[in-house]
């Protein structure tokens, strides 16, 4: 049987910390959302942000969780092929997939700011990951 690390809820808080963090040094109102490997929400934090922020935080992580890539990535291949719009997906720039010894184990989501700004802020939850000592 195989097994694979999976994010704990102090891994998400660790993350989710980091990426708030980065949110306050830039002075932004942004949401926060850490997802498992399946999309499943851990964590969710709202920095003053407006609240339809919330929605696409959590779209965005979940996205990323899913197809394993950059919600940023996906807004390209969107542009290039619109016959993606059809998926149950959120192609916006701020969605980072989360990897722990190459193994996916969730992705984060931040959304208010501009695209940029907010994938900026998930990188900031990714190098906290990055920085966990192993198990």
């Amino acid at each position: 049987m195989r097994q694979r690390p999976a994010l704990t809820a102090t891994d998400a808080a660790t993350i989710a910390a980091a990426c708030r963090d980065e949110a306050a040094r830039l002075g932004l109102a942004v949401t926060i959302c850490v997802v498992d490997d399946g999309g499943h929400l851990l964590h969710l934090q709202r920095l003053d942000a407006r609240p339809s922020t919330i929605d696409v935080a959590i779209g965005k992580a979940r996205t990323s969780a899913l197809m394993r890539i950059p919600t940023g990535a996906l807004e390209a291949r969107v542009r290039e092929n619109p016959h993606f719009t059809k998926l149950d997906a959120m192609p916006l720039q701020g969605g980072l997939p989360l990897f722990y010894a190459q193994e996916p184990v969730g992705a984060i989501g931040v959304s208010g700011a501009t695209p940029a700004q907010d994938e900026a802020i998930a990188q900031a939850g990714c190098a906290a990951l990055a920085a966990l000592p192993p198990p």
